[in-house]
């Protein structure tokens, strides 16, 4: 929260910098105004302070109501008042002066400064006190008493010495009144040696409170150092759980999930659906039977297990955090397929620098075989038993370059430039290039999607996921009216955007779901089995997820992408 001044200032000085760069010429420049001085605006009241405030303005208010309620009930002259009348009113205005002061520290903001403030309200209490020592004769002698409150708030709120000002003023001012009337015998001696006791203990009143002060003042602001600490602590511990490569969830004693990661998402297949506040057998029935076997008994060992929607082999570690009430447990999900496929991650970059040194030494030979193979075919010069060769060199070479382009496309994955696309009209404009150039008859791709939905996304990668996807899914397909559907809706939370795509092929066996992803695997005579391998590490790359679905019957495919809120063609703000 600091930051925000700090920029606002930075961005003044920055805005005033022309000015200062001026330099002199030969036109008299024009007198220089004033710098604008803004009025100070008025003191905020801590909470601390305002309820010191407001206990000393209710002592005030509660003391010039008894004084009043005295003057008005009891017979004054039994209490060696002389003017009872005058008593009356004193008390009267004091009471008056405690609820207006009571009132004047409620506001939000002090119209003074604390120190002015607390000034006023002491010159406030020692004149209207005076008064009703003056009016109350030798009865009044224990009123200085109730200046202890007010010069006990000044020494706890300003903590110098300033506050012991403060304690000389009442002093000064009582003990001059008193010396007076003792003078004018009014009062006996032994009231101004009372008052004096009474003054010293301002004195002795107002250093402590300073000590106390001053004490306070440290422990409030370690407290807020500490506080600041853990907010920090808190944050760091945020952020690096939401990096961390293992999915963690916060689950209550009831089984309620108060909180996971985003890595929760991906190893189980819940984007745009899972939220915190639901039950974790919402989350998983899996986990939910492994949180609550580990509840009955903690030594039981938990196997890993297998997720559907996203073949992945999880482990799965719990710990108990909190106690009591309070208490709940740590879900930590560790992929263990991850280290498999870093390693494959290793030796396909490597296979890709590799081929991207050889692709041109390979390309010229297989560009020259190419031609050569045409050639001897226009040529005619070979025999009809020799065009069954000349057809194998052709295929086979045209082979080797197509898996020498995929492969080379495993080096895109982190030159992805997102953009805001709106899905519907990206979508249509592609299926009109797939259709033409597959083949594909009038209504085999059915499209359903809203028109307002967007997402960021590289548009080059997207386009090479949908070409992989719909010639994969046309391929399987019986190739008739609405085989193709795609269709994409808003996520659950809203800040997802879920496409799907299906097709009423056989859709793809149990065995298999598990090795669908693999790079080089495919059941397709002549394939790569890069395609799809590639489309998710694409998907990956851009912050999406590409999985298939476990429904049947056909292949379904679901893409889940971030939503973009901002309007189309729109480039991503970078900080």
């Amino acid at each position: 929260m600091r930051a925000i001044p700090m920029a606002l200032y930075g961005a003044s000085l920055v805005a005033h910098a022309p000015f200062a760069r001026l330099r002199r010429s030969n036109v008299n420049p024009s007198p220089a105004l004033p710098p604008y001085t803004p009025p100070p605006l008025p003191a905020s009241i801590a909470g601390s302070s305002r309820r010191i405030l407001w206990i000393v303005g209710l002592f005030r208010a509660a003391c010039g109501a008894l004084l009043l309620g005295l003057a008005l009930l009891l017979d004054l002259r039994t209490l060696n008042v002389g003017t009872p009348n005058s008593f009356v009113t004193a008390a009267s205005l004091y009471f008056v002066f405690g609820l207006a002061t009571f009132g004047w520290v409620q506001q939000e903001r002090l119209p003074l400064p604390m120190a002015q403030t607390l000034l006023a309200l002491l010159i406030g209490d020692i004149f209207f006190i005076a008064l009703v020592m003056i009016a109350g004769g030798s009865s009044g002698a224990p009123l200085p008493i109730l200046l202890f409150p007010q010069l006990a708030a000044s020494g706890w709120l300003l903590r110098t010495q300033t506050a012991f000002f403060h304690a000389a003023l009442a002093a000064i001012v009582l003990l001059g009144l008193e010396t007076y009337r003792m003078l004018g015998g009014e009062v006996p001696a032994t009231q101004l040696f009372q008052t004096a006791l009474i003054c010293l203990g301002y004195f002795a009143m107002v250093g402590t409170a300073v000590v106390i002060g001053r004490y306070t003042k440290a422990s409030e602001d370690l407290a807020l150092q500490r506080g600041i600490d853990v907010a920090n602590l808190e944050q760091v511990n945020r952020l690096i759980i939401q990096d961390m490569q293992d999915g963690v969830l916060v689950v209550d004693l009831t089984g309620v999930v108060r909180g996971h990661n985003a890595q929760v998402t991906r190893l189980l297949g819940g984007f745009g659906r899972m939220r915190g506040g639901m039950r974790l057998a919402e989350f998983s029935t899996t986990l939910h039977d492994y949180w609550r076997r580990w509840n009955e008994d903690l030594s039981e060992p938990l196997p890993p297990f297998k997720v559907e929607a996203t073949q992945r082999l999880l482990r799965v570690r719990l710990v108990r955090i909190g106690s009591g009430l309070n208490g709940g447990t740590l879900i930590y999900l560790e992929d263990l397929g991850r280290a498999q496929n870093e390693a494959q991650q290793m030796k396909l970059a490597a296979m890709g620098r590799l081929t991207a040194s050889i692709a041109h030494e390979v390309r010229n030979p297989l560009s020259a075989i190419n031609q050569a193979a045409q050639l001897l075919e226009e040529d005619g010069a070979v025999l009809p038993e020799g065009q069954r060769l000349l057809s194998m060199i052709r295929n086979n070479a045209k082979r080797i370059d197509r898996i020498v382009g995929e492969v080379l496309q495993l080096n895109r994955r982190d030159r992805q430039q997102p953009e805001v696309i709106a899905l519907a009209d990206f979508v249509r404009a592609l299926a009109d290039e797939i259709v033409q150039a597959e083949s594909i008859p009038p209504g085999g791709l059915v499209i359903d999607i809203d028109e307002d939905l967007r997402v960021m996304f590289d548009r080059g990668h997207l386009n090479q996921i949908a070409w992989n996807l719909v010639r994969n899914a046309w391929q399987h397909c019986q190739k008739r009216e609405g085989s193709i559907r795609i269709a994409a809706r808003a996520g659950y939370m809203g800040d997802a955007v879920i496409c799907e795509l299906a097709d009423d092929g056989p859709g793809v066996s149990l065995e298999l779901r598990a090795q669908i992803f693999e790079p080089f695997f495919t059941t397709r005579p002549g394939g790569t089995g890069l395609g799809l391998y590639i489309a998710r590490e694409l998907a990956d790359a851009n912050g999406a997820a590409l999985e298939l679905l476990p429904k049947t019957p056909g292949a379904i495919f679901r893409m889940t992408f971030k939503r973009a809120l901002t309007p189309a063609g729109v480039a991503p703000a970078i900080n």
